[in-house]
This record gives C-alpha cells, structure tokens and sequence, in this order.
C-alpha cells in the first residue's frame, strides 16, 4: 500500500517520469544524484548504524553503480563537494529535517526529497537473541532446566537458523530503510525476479535525477514469512539471502514470537524425562503410550498434568522474556488420531471427515489454555494451526478466547480445483467469526517442487490465484508464511520454476490490488526479452494445465515444446541463460512423462471370477463354495517386490452389481495382534494391522477402504484430498484362525451412467472388463510396537507407501 503525503510532483510529464522510474529532470533542470556518469550526492549514514542501514547503503552503492557506472560515497556526514545527499536510515540529519521512523511498522518506510537531498528511512534494529540462545559452547539444555525448573524443550534454539553469516545480518533485523532502498531502486528500473546476478534486471543510464517525492510505503500484510525450508539464512548463499531480503519477506516476529507457530506443543512433553515421568501426557494407541510418535510423541490432550504443564510453560515464557507476543501449542506433525484412554473417549468428530474428525478436540485443548493464560496473560497470545484433521472449525466452540490467533494451513496451488478453493473460503469464513479481529493469518504452503514429490519437475505455476487470493486475504489476514522445497546447499530449490511464484507474492504481499498482469507483462518484457511473447505461452499454457501434467502425456508435452520454442526464440544470450534455468529444473518432468508414457503396461493384471450374490455368506472364512476355483493373488513387498516374511493372498469376485474381496493374512504371532480399533471410521485403525483395497474405477479416480482384523473399517475417496465423508456402504466381516487372519468385504457398485448416483455413497463404476478395465491394489501393513515391521501389495509402488496410482494393477472380470 502506497501513500502519498503531500507529493511535491511537478507537472504530469514529471508524475508520468517518475511512475516509470525515469529521469525527466534534465527537462525541469531538478538537481541529480548521478549525472553524465558523475556522482553528484553521496551516501549518508549514521555513526554507529544497525547492520542493516549498513548493508542499505552498500546495496544502494553497488546498483547506482551498476546503473550508471557512478561509484556514490558513503559517509558519516555530507561531503562539501557534493551538491546532494542522500540519507539512508535514521541520523542527526533526518533528525534535523524531522523526517521521523515514527509509526513504521513491520518493514514500513518512508521515501522523502528536498532540494538537495533524498531520504530513504524506515525503523531499524539489530536483533539481539535472549541471551540464554546466545551461550554457544554450553550445556543449553541444563541451563535452561535450571532456568525454568522443568524438562521444557527449549523455543529459541531454531533463532540460530535465522542469522546469515554470508551477510552478516539477522532475519529478525529491522530493516525498514533497506526497503525504501529497493522501493527506490526498482522506481529507478531495477528487478530481482531470481537470485543472483542472472535473476536481476538493471537498467543502464548516466543520469539519475533527484525527483521531487513525499512518500509512505506500508504493507498489506504484516507478516510475510518465505518458511525455514528454503533458502535458509544459516548457511544460504549469499545471493539467495539478498534476494530474500529484496523480496522484502519479514519473520513477523511482533506477530508469532520467536518460539515458531508450528508443532510447538512438543516442547512441553517431548523430552525422554517428561515421556519417563508422565507417560499420561501422551495418547494411548492400542494400549501403549504414544511417546515416540513422529520422535517428540502424539499427546493425549485430555490429560490434565499435560494442560497444567503447557499453561504454565506459557506463563513463563511470557513473564521471562516479555516482549513475546506469543506461543504455539499446534501437535506434532502427524497427529491424525484420537486418543484411546477414557478422557478422550468420544470427544472426536468422525462423521465430519478427515478434515474435521479432530477438530473439536484439538480446538477445545487450545481454547482451554488461551481461556486460562487470559487471566493473567490477556494480551499474549496462543496459537494453533488449522491443519490436517483439525482443519475445519471447531462446531462445539461458539468463540475463541480473545487471545486465540488461528493459522489456517492451506496450499495455494491446490486452488486450482474450484471445489478446494471453495472449501477454503467456507473454513475461512467460520474462523473470522470465531477469532476475535485481527486474530488470523495464513499458511499457503508452495511445496509442489519437492524433488521426491508427485510434481516434481513440472512447471507449476499460478500467478493469477495468488493475486485472487491475496485480494481476498487483504484486511482479513495479518499475513502468511509460505514454504518452499529444500534446495542444495540451503539455496533456493528450483528457482527456474519457484521464482516467478515467490516473486508474485512478495510484490502483492505489499500492494495485494496491484494488476497482476501488467506486472507479468513486464516481467515477460524484461526478463525474456525476444522469447517474451514464447514465454507468455509457455506460462499461461502450464497455468491452464499444470494439473493434468501429473497424469498425462499431452500437458506435458505440450509445455516442453514452448519452453523449448522460447529457448530458440531468445538465442545465445542472457535471457536464453534464463530459459536454460528453468529447461534443467523442468528436466525431472521427463521421467514422470517416461512413467505416464508406459502408463500401466506391464502391471500385474488380476481376474475376478463372476459369482451370484445369493451365494455368499459374509463371514470372513473364506471357505464356502462362492470362492471355489477363483484365482488367488499373493502380495508383495511394497517397497522392493519381492516375497515377504508374512505370506498374504486375495481373491476378487464380481457379484451381480458388487466387487467382493477376500483376503488372507497370514501370522505366526497371532496372540500380538495389533487391533488398533473396534470402532468404523476411526483413523485410529491405521496405527494397527491392517488391509487396504484401492480400487480406480472407469470413472472415479480413486477410493481407499482399510480394514482390519477386527472389522473394523475406515474408508476415503482420493479424488482430490482424503475425504473420510466418502462411505463405500460396505458389508465387512472378519475372521482369525491360529496362525492366520482374514476378511471378506462386498462392495456395492453404482454405474453412474444410469443417474442417480450419490457421490458421497459406494463405488461409482461399470463392470471392469478387458475392453473397459478398473486398476486396483491390494495392501497390507503389520504393526508391532508403535513401529511399521512389514509393508506388501499385489503392485508393488516402489515407495514407502501404497498411493502411487500409477503402479496400480489391472481388474477385470472373466
């Protein structure tokens, strides 16, 4: 957001010059910071500055220099032979032409000429570390138990990442007057679209005038975090932490604190003393206590000693170290279930889906400690993440506590189904009228370039959801952090693909109703030069389509022939160099387009015998003539397909208008059971054994059902994310022997093309034939001690999990 005070602007023709960033002094006889080459101002900052002012001053030097090819000086105070000045931060001079840092908040800054001098001032400070994060060399961990007279984990230590000893500065440095120096630099042509030198526009041109201007720069959104993924300061390349800085991202430390508002909870029981002396502060999971869930454990959030305990870690924290604003009490990251133990018992939501199922009870735990630090604490904060199961609203809480800050995690990119983006503005809608104002912000993860990821490689761009979602977000979100893949080296991963996404937001991080196209007509102009308009294509068609790329050939052929049209297009030069980038982060695509191209062709193919349904008694056995004659499949290991320790067969059948499967896992420890859950629809079941069928019909893509030895069964569609509301209607029955365990489970099938059809019921297909086939898989998972001994499917996907669609086998009937 721009404010003009009082804009002494002559003219039109002077308003129109300096929009564009051009020097129409020469016309008005204004005075000039660089004339003919020649340094006309110099460089002023104060005697002893933050490192920021000083790193300000550096960067304004080397990109006058770059423009002009005149090297401005930097002083302590104006050099008599120089007709103008230029004042980089707060100094006496400011001071004395009572331009002030007053009010500049979060990155603020101020833009302000007179007759001879040029101000670029915004607040900065020199982040000093609380002081136990700053003992180097000693035992943390014993200083801080003596500290706080706990077995806390200890917040501050991720802080270190934070600093850049490539640069000498702080993440958590206030840098406002470095953003007036870029703010002043790109009015001047300059463009960071990349790090590094290959990445920047710079215009050429011997005069720079010094133009009239009065202005106030503020963001739309407060916080404005690039994540800890990628590029890191500690131990990112110098080029990568400038660019994060001329992105102008800040950590939003006024807003979340220093301790991180992601899976923070951990350090009130993650500790091996506190999973020692509290086993009751975690959840029970068939049984056992879940202490070394995702390493830090999975708690039981009904404990009382775990609420006493996070309430007065809280209280600490913000009566040690006062200027925090908040704390994070968000669960560890894969915290997908109930507790077992009879504290929790029903407090989970299941018929709300996925999405929902715990969302009253990791709200309810939150609001509960917000609701008792209010007592003392009412203006800290606590914060929890909208996240995985706990992602939808909490219906049984009506109003957070005032000092609840919600962070809805979301990923931008997936908003290009309509349904998903629908679905987020509902969840936003409901928080907004739970938190009291001011109390949300956003987390538009951009993690679709992860090297082992299912779009790794592909040209995922979306520039115009960015500019719609940040339009929406604006006045409704302090900010967001968004996160990007780890690169090598700490530097940015794949920035041929990333930069143009990062780049959009950190501009409309600023101005969100800036017009998104004439910025990426600019960027297509002056970045891509003669292969702009190739460019354009190749972009705006992988907007379109970057979805199907990861199940078709088509897409991503398409794509690679304009990128490679472009690279024609732009020659043996810089903006060929620039394609060059993006042609090498692309290069994964191939292999995906190798796997596409193959397709399913040597997958094993199994045939499912036709039986009438009045034939079969569902009692899990296996043993009645309905399976007679009906080929038996045998699994293998998921991960390397070869046999497993654990021997499991099934057999398919077509009945009428079901698919029906047995299964039979053998065991030879049958009295260790892991039966996780009696109880359908409790995601609870997968921390057990269990079985799973996936099954891809001709026009449904695709469900998973597991069932385990109990009969108990979850099921969920995976067309777009996993939604447990989904209810396959199927009739399960299980059966154990001595040495064995087995199910049989009937699947009512709709054929959609008759009408009628319930998406959120059974399994929407036609009879798979040679012609029309269905692709499917059956797993098995074997549990023992929290631990995952054993993982085998009819497909082996080569992963280490069963969701790779494309290694499904083939079904037909015979």
């Amino acid at each position: 957001m721009i404010e003009f005070d009082s804009v002494r602007l002559v003219g039109a023709a002077l308003l129109a010059a300096l929009c564009a960033g051009v020097p129409a002094g020469d016309a008005l006889s204004e005075p000039f910071i660089v004339k003919d080459g020649t340094p006309q101002a110099d460089i002023i900052i104060a005697n002893q500055p933050p490192r920021m002012v000083k790193l300000a001053a550096l960067e304004l030097q080397a990109y006058i220099e770059k423009i002009s090819g005149a090297r401005l000086p930097i002083a302590t105070a104006p050099l008599k032979d120089m007709p103008a000045h230029v004042y980089v931060g707060k100094s006496k001079y400011t001071d004395e032409l009572k331009i002030t840092d007053e009010g500049l908040k979060s990155g603020a800054f101020k833009i302000v000429s007179g007759n001879d001098y040029l101000a670029l001032l915004g607040q900065d400070r020199d982040f000093t570390p609380p002081s136990i994060a700053l003992n180097v060399g000693t035992n943390l961990t014993k200083e801080w138990d003596t500290l706080t007279c706990e077995k806390w984990g200890m917040p501050f230590r991720g802080i270190n990442r934070r600093y850049s000893p490539a640069v000498g500065i702080s993440d958590y440095d206030e840098r406002g007057s470095l953003y007036a120096v870029y703010e002043f630099l790109e009015n001047l042509g300059v463009r960071w679209y990349m790090p590094g030198d290959l990445g920047e526009v710079v215009p050429e041109r011997k005069s720079i005038a010094l133009s009239p201007v009065d202005k106030l720069v503020k963001p739309d959104f407060n916080y404005r975090d690039l994540g800890g993924y990628s590029p890191h300061f500690d131990g990112g390349p110098r080029d990568s932490v400038l660019w994060r800085l001329r992105m102008r991202f800040s950590m939003g430390e006024e807003i979340v604190g220093l301790g991180g508002f992601a899976h923070s909870l951990n350090l009130i029981h993650g500790r091996d003393e506190v999973k020692q002396t509290h086993p009751d502060y975690f959840a029970l999971y068939s049984g056992l206590r879940a202490t070394n869930h995702m390493h830090s454990g999975a708690p039981c959030l009904s404990s009382p000693g775990l609420f006493d305990s996070t309430v007065k870690y809280a209280r600490f924290i913000f009566d040690t170290y006062t200027n925090q604003p908040a704390i994070s009490v968000m669960p560890n990251d894969g915290y997908v279930s109930l507790c077992q133990c009879e504290l929790c018992k029903g407090k989970d939501t299941p018929e709300r889906g996925y999405q929902g199922q715990l969302s009253d009870y990791v709200w309810d735990f939150t609001d509960r400690v917000a609701r008792e630090l209010y007592k003392t604490h009412p203006d800290k904060k606590i914060i929890n993440d909208a996240y995985g199961p706990y992602l939808l609203p909490p219906v049984k809480i009506e109003k957070f506590s005032p000092n609840v800050l919600v962070a809805i995690c979301e990923q931008r990119f997936g908003y290009a189904d309509p349904q998903t983006y629908a679905l987020y503005m509902d969840i936003r809608k409901v928080y907004l009228e739970k938190a009291a104002p001011g109390n949300l912000f956003t987390g538009g993860h951009y993690l679709y370039t992860r090297p082992t990821g299912a779009f790794a490689g592909v040209p995922v761009f979306f520039p115009h959801m960015i500019s719609k979602d940040l339009r929406a977000l604006k006045g409704v979100s302090q900010g967001e952090f968004i996160e990007l893949s780890q690169g090598p080296q700490s530097a940015m991963h794949a920035p041929g693909i990333n930069h143009l996404n990062v780049y959009v937001t950190g501009k409309l991080y600023w101005e969100a109703d800036r017009d998104v196209d004439k910025m990426l007509d600019e960027y297509y102009k002056s970045f891509y030069g003669p292969a702009a308009k190739n460019m354009k294509k190749f972009m705006e068609y992988c907007e379109a389509n970057w979805p199907l790329m990861k199940t078709k050939v088509e897409p991503i052929d398409k794509a690679l022939e304009l990128l490679a049209d472009a690279r024609k297009a732009a020659g043996d030069s810089v903006y060929g160099m620039r394609i060059d980038v993006i042609i090498g982060d692309t290069e994964p695509v191939k292999k995906l387009r190798e796997k596409l191209a193959v397709g399913r062709k040597g997958a094993p193919q199994a045939v499912a015998a036709e039986r009438k349904s009045a034939d079969l008694k569902l009692d899990g056995k296996l043993d009645e003539p309905f399976w007679k004659d009906v080929p038996v499949y045998e699994l293998k290991d998921l991960s390397t397909g070869k046999p497993p320790a654990h021997k499991t067969t099934f057999q398919v059948v077509w009945s009428d208008t079901a698919i029906v499967f047995g299964i039979r896992c053998e065991d030879d420890d049958m009295p260790n059971l892991n039966i996780a859950t009696r109880k359908n629809e409790d995601s609870n079941l997968w921390a057990g054994d269990a079985v799973e069928v996936h099954l891809e019909t001709q026009t449904h893509a695709y469900y998973q059902v597991a069932i385990n030895p109990a009969g108990a069964i979850i099921d969920a569609d995976r067309r777009v994310r996993i939604d447990t509301k989904w209810n396959s209607e199927a009739e399960v029955a299980a059966y154990a022997g001595d040495n064995f365990w087995c199910v049989e489970i009937r699947f009512p099938v709709v054929d959609n093309d008759a009408g009628g059809a319930d998406p959120l019921k059974k399994v929407e297909g036609r009879k798979p034939t040679a012609t029309s086939p269905w692709y499917f898989n059956v797993g098995r998972q074997r549990i023992r001690k929290g631990q995952l001994e054993e993982a085998s499917a009819f497909s082996p996907t080569y992963a280490n999990h069963f969701h790779v669609p494309i290694k499904f086998g083939e079904l037909i009937v015979k």
